[in-house]
């Protein structure tokens, strides 16, 4: 055999082998989240509940998918591919609202047509939803390294919802942020969901409150 063939040969045995002398990388795990709030119903201020119709709930396209999303500064989004949400974000929270005011002791009563209640002289709000921001912040932050560098953000989570009472409709807008010590998925649905606990505490702070103001007009 010519001596020039002795390499031509051993590159051709690599390549139909796959190449077994370069390293294998670790395929990354792939994780699914879900928002966890405090097991805390709003407390009853009233002897009989607000009834609520839930209409729509709907999530701005930028957080509507299943990756967590994250904000790298200004207009500049980031889904991550390997950690998502189990369900996606609109199902997560129609049902997280439906679990809260479902409760005995909630200070508001899930109903199917708020009109119809009102019929019989109770007070009843229908709600529509749009969550406006789901997302960390990361925007002036250092990003992670392989070697684990420790950044700082924020896990936003942002609601506008429509409250209806016949003739009567005003829009709130509620927001809350909260620490992120680092990007991280379990840091990030850590923040996200305190963010998510506070912002429904607000917003059904503010059904009743709307409810206070229709009987004082």
């Amino acid at each position: 055999m010519n001596w020039w063939k002795v390499p031509i040969l051993m590159l051709a045995a690599l390549v139909l082998g796959g190449c077994t002398l370069l390293p294998d990388r670790e395929p990354l795990d792939r994780s699914w989240y879900l928002l966890e709030l405090p097991d805390e119903p709003p407390a009853r201020t009233a002897e009989e509940p607000v009834a609520v119709e839930l209409g729509s709930v709907r999530v701005a396209p930028a957080y509507a998918g299943n990756g967590l999303v994250y904000r790298l500064g200004n207009h500049q989004y980031e889904s991550d591919y390997y950690n998502e949400w189990f369900l996606k974000p609109s199902e997560q929270l129609e049902q997280l609202l439906r679990e809260r005011w479902t409760r005995n002791d909630a200070a508001l009563e899930l109903v199917d047509n708020a009109s119809a209640v009102r019929e019989q002289g109770r007070p009843a709000v229908r709600v529509h939803v749009l969550i406006t921001a789901l997302y960390g912040d990361l925007e002036g932050a250092e990003a992670v390294e392989s070697n684990g560098l420790a950044v700082t953000g924020t896990g936003h989570m942002g609601l506008r919802a429509q409250l209806s009472q016949g003739d009567r409709s005003r829009l709130v807008h509620l927001e809350s942020e909260q620490a992120l010590e680092r990007r991280s998925a379990s840091q990030l649905v850590g923040a996200l969901s305190r963010a998510t606990a506070e912002v429904l505490a607000d917003l059904e702070d503010a059904i009743l409150e709307d409810v206070e103001a229709a009987r004082d007009d």
